[in-house]
């Protein structure tokens, strides 16, 4: 049997007295939007800076870099 562990990534991004931020619609609450931080879960043979900064291209278009 494998293991496989569930790992969550989350970029905290401050430029210029900003935060990086995401407007989302709640999983459990489809019509109420939230404001996250980038984030998102690891993928098989990545690191977790390679997953940090593709969770945060692919959620704001900003290409991060830890």
């Amino acid at each position: 049997m494998t293991w496989l562990p569930h790992v969550t990534v989350a970029a905290i991004v401050h430029k210029d007295g900003k935060f990086l931020m995401v407007e989302e619609f709640d999983k459990s609450e489809p019509n109420k939007l939230v404001t996250n931080q980038p984030a998102g879960h690891l993928e098989e043979n990545e690191t977790l800076l390679q997953a940090l900064e593709r969770e945060s291209y692919e959620e704001t278009g900003w290409k991060v870099k830890p």
